[in-house]
């Protein structure tokens, strides 16, 4: 199974030259957001998707945004 990366590209390209590794519920959260979903639809999917309660998937979701916010992917 391959492995799927974020990588900068444009002017991120110039402060962050590197790639981030993302495991498959990063992956999904990912695909959620660019689809234009809203953060309770994607809490209420990931919840679904790894049989969570909807706390434990806002913790979850929340983290992994605020680790791909931190490491400035979005635009």
């Amino acid at each position: 199974m391959g492995k799927t990366m974020a990588i900068a590209t444009g002017e991120l390209e110039k402060t962050f030259p590197g790639m981030i590794k993302m495991n498959e519920p990063s992956v999904k959260i990912w695909k959620w957001i660019e689809q234009g979903k809203e953060p309770d639809e994607i809490y209420s999917l990931y919840a679904e998707s790894y049989s969570i309660d909807a706390g434990q998937a806002k913790q979850e979701v929340d983290s992994v945004i605020e680790k791909m916010t931190s490491a400035n992917i979005f635009e």
